[in-house]
């Protein structure tokens, strides 16, 4: 997560968690460490929610992906 004073304060929010004002990046990459897709976030939107959002862009972008490994806040991301 990150915090940034050229960031318009709208596209911030506040990780309740952590309590920690900023955005979150979501990050796929390949098993070689190569960024297949990237999401950044207001802080306040749940990894449940970027994880979807992020899940449909790799679907999108790269059809022929057949597994992925997650974090597990993003447990409820995958049907």
């Amino acid at each position: 997560m990150g915090r940034s004073a050229n960031v318009a304060e709208t596209s911030q929010g506040i990780d309740a968690s952590k309590k920690i004002k900023g955005r979150e990046w979501h990050l796929i990459t390949d098993t070689l460490g190569l960024v297949l897709a990237v999401l950044v976030t207001a802080a306040n939107v749940h990894d449940t929610t970027g994880g979807k959002l992020l899940l449909d862009d790799l679907a999108a972008s790269h059809p022929g992906g057949t597994k992925v490994w997650a974090d597990g806040g993003y447990q409820y991301s995958i049907p």
